[in-house]
């Protein structure tokens, strides 16, 4: 009997203790986009690689689409995860359809897997986008 109350308290204790969320850890970095639709994206090492930098506690994300300044929010559960108020601001370059296509692929993902370093977007079982830990 002395060791029951012990023993429950425990598995209180462990019943109680928060869950990490699905994006814990999310905001340690940068996430470098490379690959999109299964080709690889040329890095220039810079900041004008096309990169997303997450914050977790108010759900947001800010980066680069590789020419312009990018945000918006996010919404992850389990394994489902959206996009969504996705802008950018408006300077011309000239590869502004790679830019176009990043964003628009991004504001459609509904999955997401985590392998090693890297971030696996997916629209339904299909990954579209690959984003690296750095």
């Amino acid at each position: 009997m002395k060791y029951l109350l012990p023993l429950i308290a425990v598995v209180i204790g462990f019943s109680c203790s928060p869950k990490l969320a699905p994006d814990s850890g999310w905001d340690r970095g940068r996430w470098v986009l490379v690959e999109m639709k299964g080709v690889p994206v040329q890095q220039s090492g810079g900041r004008r690689d096309a990169a997303i930098i997450f914050n977790v506690v108010q759900k947001t994300f800010g980066g680069n689409g590789g020419c312009n300044q990018v945000n918006g929010n996010y919404h992850v559960e389990k394994t489902d995860i959206s996009f969504t108020d996705v802008n950018s601001t408006k300077v011309i370059c000239g590869d502004i359809e790679f830019e176009k296509t990043f964003l628009s692929l991004l504001a459609t993902v509904d999955r997401y897997e985590l392998k090693g370093n890297d971030l696996l977007l997916k629209i339904k079982r299909e990954t579209v986008l690959i984003l690296r830990a750095r």
